[in-house]
């Protein structure tokens, strides 16, 4: 008989215990208060994030709110199933429907009948499997494999992948059909390196489980923040893990060479490709401000990260106001709307990791803002930024990392992905400051 592929617990604390998860970022704590929302609606959810990033915790948490909770709970990991025993996994079979078929087994979904059927990796599913998946999603009665009797059942389907469904729709790999039905809503797992709070939190729980009075170093906390953690909370725990079992017994504190951390660093401040209409010219120019702008507008910093010399850095850029005051004088085109920084002097607060600073915020724009703090933070330390613009009420939150930093307590900050209302907010008031300095905007 065919091993079963998924798990079924009336219980949904059994396999997953929510209560000892260590959730310390606002990222994430807001995407499990949107699905303890959409818990409530009867609408599939759509859960997106990279492997081990957590969605399976989620769709737990929309099980756990709905009023589905006391009902199965059963997962599927479609990329781990024979693509031959699919369909038998999912809609069952009936005795001598195969070899090997010795008696009639119920599929997946008919065991989540009035609960919750998780799909774990939908986007690994055969497009023929897809055409039946989509059916019973609109309520249509199926048959067993082999069977004769139609199935009916009443089950709440949560999928979540790694990979982007709208490409695979346009590759025709995935049924556009199917990618709406699914996804009716959407929530987006931020990846761990995105949550360093979580990063401290989840290695601290792991350390203190084994060492109650045990703590890490400085330089283990530098080490954990500034890796990348391509492999998400299961490579922090496994590498927690290991450093745990490898040191001394009751050890008072880890430091970085327990941790044997892979040597590669969230990044080296090299200067991603950028895309630009206009020929080569342009391309260069926008490298030029993308450089200056991730460099916190440090001329040496930016020629260096470029490959060329400051005098030719300077005269590119003498070249370009030359250009712009001939051409288009007191007007921001929208490539270079992006890269205006508005200047203040503007108190913040500072998160890294598990401590908190205070500082003054003294310039910000789109891709990034400069600092001040008594604390010298390490180049590619994660940190959060939080302060209120002025003539805001509501508080921005960003997150981002440290592209260079001096022993006067200077920073310059690179923002990550920006936050759809927090984006909006911060592009309409840097618009009004660009205006108030007199400039004219391309729309």
């Amino acid at each position: 008989m065919p091993p079963s592929y998924g798990q079924n617990t009336a219980s949904p604390q059994a396999e997953l215990d929510l209560s000892q998860l260590v959730i310390r970022s606002e990222s994430l704590r807001r995407v499990l208060k949107l699905a303890e929302k959409v818990a409530k609606h009867p609408a599939a959810v759509l859960i997106i994030g990279e492997t081990g990033s957590g969605k399976e915790m989620i769709a737990r948490t929309i099980h756990n709110a709905s009023l589905r909770a006391r009902h199965p709970w059963v997962d599927v990991n479609c990329a781990a199933i024979p693509e031959h025993l699919v369909e038998s996994e999912l809609f069952g079979y009936e005795k001598g429907a195969f070899s090997g078929a010795d008696s009639t087994k119920p599929g997946m979904f008919e065991l989540a009948d009035k609960g919750t059927l998780f799909l774990d990796e939908i986007g690994d599913l055969d497009l023929k499997i897809q055409v039946k998946l989509l059916r019973v999603l609109d309520g249509t009665p199926y048959y067993r494999l082999g069977g004769s009797k139609k199935i009916s059942v009443d089950v709440r389907v949560v999928a979540a992948t790694n990979r982007q469904l709208e490409d695979l729709v346009n590759a025709g790999r995935f049924r556009s059909d199917l990618y709406h039905r699914v996804a009716e809503f959407k929530l987006e797992v931020p990846a761990l390196r995105d949550r360093p709070e979580d990063v401290l939190g989840i290695a601290e729980q792991v350390l203190h489980e084994h060492y109650p009075d045990s703590r890490f170093t400085r330089g283990a906390v530098d080490a954990l923040l500034n890796y990348s953690w391509p492999g998400n909370v299961r490579e922090l725990r496994n590498i927690v893990f290991r450093a745990v079992l490898q040191a001394p017994d009751a050890q008072a504190q880890i430091t970085a060479d327990d941790l044997q951390i892979p040597q590669t660093p969230r990044g080296n401040g090299a200067v991603p490709p950028v895309l630009a209409d206009g020929g080569l010219d342009e391309v260069e120019k926008q490298m030029i401000f993308q450089a200056l702008e991730k460099n916190g507008g440090n001329q040496g910093r930016a020629a260096e990260a470029l490959g060329i010399s400051r005098r030719t850095l300077i005269r590119k850029l003498k070249t370009y106001k030359e250009e712009s005051e001939s051409t288009a004088a007191g007007t921001l085109s929208e490539a270079q709307q992006r890269y205006y920084r508005a200047h203040l002097e503007l108190p913040t607060q500072v998160k890294y990791g598990t401590e908190q600073f205070e500082g003054t915020l003294l310039n910000v724009s789109m891709g990034g803002a400069g600092l001040k703090m008594d604390t010298t933070l390490n180049i590619g330390a994660p940190l959060v930024v939080m302060f209120t613009l002025p003539g805001m009420k509501a508080e921005s939150e960003l997150v981002g990392r440290v592209t260079w930093s001096n022993k006067d307590g200077h920073h310059g900050v690179q923002f990550g992905e920006l936050p759809a209302s927090i984006r909006t907010t911060l592009q309409r008031w840097l618009r009004d400051e660009m205006k108030r300095d007199g400039w004219k905007l391309e729309e």
